[in-house]
């Protein structure tokens, strides 16, 4: 599966944009501020329909317009796929493929996926538990679409809780309507943890293999995921996140929010034991986050029987020529690299790469 064309119409920095795109190495260069991120984030939404960067999806339509658009088409082993995202400033944004408007991830074509790595994912190590659950929320998605049913189902119930939570300190009698939203709470946040666990146990076993590879040391990465529930089948987890509930009611109550569940997990990363968020230097945890990356592209691969897009924005300058060779050497499916710096990248790649230039929302 690769891109094969791209248009953007008022996206970031881009009033109208259309190009060809080959399979293989693509690369993007430029001064800062000119548009080259900008390109790579508008893939990965077109594959995902998700911003890479943007917290608002309305952040990415271009100053002052009403709506922005992304458009592709993706060249897979079924065939072509035309799919185009709009997003509106007033409303809902709108994926269409081919002739028929989509309104579920189920509904759309399986296998198109990116995998976007930027230098600020080492905050997927160093930042806060939401950022690493979604990142592997994010993997799942992409895997197995019917996982955002669970997702979606844990995060209405989580809120409709916490709604009854504060209610009850007006209210103390609807204490009484608690236990059917715990049942509730406890289907789906069984179905959301195991699903995590199957994808990050063979994550981890992927990541851990690269760490060993670009390190070519006896240093070994680990990664474990850390909840209160206690791990095991499904009914195993529903039944201890259940009890745990109850046990957590009148915590619960004086906070007025739900303090136990899978929003509440986290996933730790050690090096040979030691935690690497806590006591790992800046180029561990940019390694750890790079094999992450990696594992996704493959386990992606694995899941869909399709690679995934690798964007790779302005993350050459953060890695040294050794580990740029590993990773560029190794890599033969689509590929989109953003740089200031041609110069970062070794001269066997740049000859079989399609080089654009980025100046000011245009392509030259």
């Amino acid at each position: 599966m690769y891109l094969a064309n791209l248009r953007l119409y008022d996206f970031r920095n881009f009033p109208e944009l259309d190009v060809i795109l080959k399979n293989g190495i693509n690369v993007f260069f430029g001064d800062n501020a000119q548009g080259k991120t900008n390109i790579l984030e508008a893939i990965y939404f077109l594959a995902t329909l998700k911003p890479a960067r943007a917290f608002k999806e309305q952040e990415l339509i271009r100053h002052e317009r009403p709506l922005a658009f992304v458009k592709g088409i993706f060249n897979t082993d079924s065939g072509s796929v035309d799919r185009q995202v709009t997003i509106y400033r007033d409303r809902k944004k709108t994926v269409q493929e081919g002739e028929s408007v989509k309104t579920r991830w189920s509904e759309l074509f399986p296998g198109i996926s990116a995998v976007y790595f930027s230098p600020d994912d080492i905050d997927i190590i160093k930042g806060q538990p939401a950022g690493r659950r979604r990142f592997v929320d994010n993997i799942i998605y992409q895997a197995r679409p019917k996982f955002y049913k669970y997702l979606q189902g844990y995060q209405r119930v989580l809120s409709q809780r916490n709604m009854l939570l504060k209610a009850i300190r007006s209210n103390p009698a609807l204490a009484n309507t608690l236990d059917p939203w715990d049942d509730q709470l406890s289907e789906f946040g069984a179905q959301l943890m195991c699903q995590r666990l199957k994808v990050l146990e063979k994550l981890a076993g992927m990541a851990e293999e690269y760490f060993r590879e670009f390190t070519g040391s006896g240093q070994a990465l680990k990664i474990k995921y850390n909840s209160e529930i206690e791990i095991g089948d499904l009914d195993a987890v529903k039944a201890d996140f259940r009890k745990k509930l109850a046990a957590c009611r009148k915590r619960d109550l004086q906070r007025s929010y739900t303090t136990v569940g899978p929003h509440r997990d986290d996933i730790d990363f050690f090096i040979d034991g030691k935690n690497v968020k806590q006591y790992g230097s800046q180029g561990q945890q940019r390694l750890g986050v790079l094999c992450l990356k990696f594992a996704q592209r493959n386990l992606l691969y694995a899941e869909t029987g399709e690679y995934p897009i690798l964007l790779l924005d302005d993350v050459m300058s953060e890695l040294d020529s050794h580990r740029r060779q590993l990773i560029l050497e190794e890599e033969k499916h689509q590929v989109f690299i953003s740089t200031t710096d041609l110069k970062l990248l070794p001269k066997s790649l740049l000859s079989n790469s399609s080089l654009y230039q980025v100046k000011a929302g245009t392509l030259r």
